[in-house]
């Protein structure tokens, strides 16, 4: 073997090395082998890693941070013994915590995620989940489900009995459809179904009358129901990306602004007080900055 030949090998070999995805791992393995540290929010403080919105991280809060690790199941998370202020203690002892789990590669979540009383925000973001275990009705405290980027055709049934969220996201998915039951959540003010397959919105969507936030943007929709434009949406509804033509004629009262990028809508064609809603950004003060408590860590400069 000249020398040529040992160097291709060599750069072959570092290459691979280079690119090589990190190792799986289960929740029990990774608990076994390292401190679990719950991260406690504070004025000023920075996230410690730059996967996770820290957007709802309030004074009082808590956080477990378990994202980007590889994680292939969640079995035994209800039974973790996880570091808080430096003393070891049950997971389920944490009050008002924010789990996240995002970008991992667990395709189930335990029954025993129930357990978790004291949850009360649950990141799933970026895994391969289609399906969701009942035992999530359970969960007391739970008021807002992240599920962005998985594999569901279809949100599970006992999701929309769910009627204390306020917070529901299941963008870039796969679904095809909205079914009428989203009209027993009128508690929801966040709602985002964006970048899926959606050609139809059920008109019991006009009962989610608490909205601030909501996002059908990157779907079919060509029609909006005409009974959804007295929904006094807060901040902002997003349609990018829609074959929609026109708009109910309702909005125009509301504080919101339309994000309506995209689509086939010509807003010369509008009421001057509904084309006075398109924009897209938010209404002036629709986040209080006093009111971030976390915030990103900053972008390293390529």
């Amino acid at each position: 073997m000249n020398a040529l030949t040992r160097l291709c090998i060599t750069l072959l070999l570092l290459a691979s090395l280079s690119v090589a995805p990190a190792s799986a791992v289960t929740l029990a393995e990774y608990a076994r082998a390292n401190t679990i540290e719950i991260f406690v929010p504070k004025k000023g403080a920075v996230m410690p890693n730059s996967i996770d919105s820290p957007g709802h991280l309030q004074l009082g809060t808590k956080a477990l941070l378990l994202s980007g690790l590889g994680l292939t199941d969640l079995n035994g998370i209800s039974k973790l013994i996880v570091s808080d202020g430096g003393k070891r203690v049950p997971v389920t002892s944490v009050k008002r915590l924010h789990v996240y789990v995002n970008q991992n590669a667990f395709t189930t979540l335990p029954d025993e995620i129930g357990a978790l009383d004291n949850v009360e925000f649950l990141y799933c973001e970026d895994n391969r989940l289609s399906t969701l275990p009942r035992a999530l009705a359970d969960m007391d405290s739970l008021i807002a489900m992240y599920f962005t980027g998985n594999r569901f055709t279809e949100i599970p049934p006992f999701v929309f009995e769910m009627h204390r969220l306020t917070k529901l996201q299941f963008s870039k998915n796969q679904l095809t459809a909205l079914p009428a039951a989203i009209g027993q959540m009128t508690g929801l003010r966040h709602f985002n179904i964006a970048g899926n397959q959606i050609a139809v919105l059920p008109d019991s969507i006009a009962k989610l009358t608490k909205l601030r936030v909501c996002d059908f943007s990157d779907n079919r929709i060509a029609v909006l129901p005409e009974a959804f434009g007295a929904v006094q949406i807060v901040n902002q509804l997003r349609v990018r990306n829609n074959p929609l033509t026109t708009l109910p004629r309702g909005f125009a009262t509301m504080r919101a602004t339309i994000d309506i990028t995209g689509t086939k809508i010509d807003p010369a064609t509008l009421p001057p007080e509904l084309r006075a809603r398109i924009s897209t950004e938010k209404p002036p003060g629709s986040k209080d900055p006093d009111s971030i408590v976390v915030t990103k860590p900053e972008k390293k400069p390529r």
